[in-house]
Parts: C-alpha cells; structure tokens; sequence
C-alpha cells in the first residue's frame, strides 16, 4: 500500500465513523496531515509519514 493510498482510506475511515461527533476534516496533502474538528470545538492534527516496509512471511 502506498503512503497516498493509506491516507485516502484513513481519510475515509474519519469521514465514515459514527464513533465521533466530527464536524469537519481538512486536509494538509502537502503536509500528510489531517485536521479534525469536534463538534464540542476540540480540534487535533493528525500526521501520517511511511516508515518502511514489514514483510510477513507464511
């Protein structure tokens, strides 16, 4: 997997739970970061970098 495609699917994920009470997700392609606001107001950056390659052997 790609580091692009994993941000698109974690991308997903935020926008798709029922879990949180998001009000809204900016993106920072750029940056590989998200930005996420509650809807109580509380915002966190979320910042995503590849880190390799784990090859699991069967």
């Amino acid at each position: 997997m790609t580091h692009n495609e994993f941000k698109d699917y974690l991308f997903e994920v935020l926008n798709e739970t029922e879990e949180l009470d998001i009000a809204d997700i900016e993106t920072y392609d750029r940056e590989h970061k998200f930005k996420v606001v509650v809807a109580d107001g509380s915002q966190f950056i979320i910042t995503t970098e590849p880190c390799g390659n784990m090859f699991i052997l069967r």
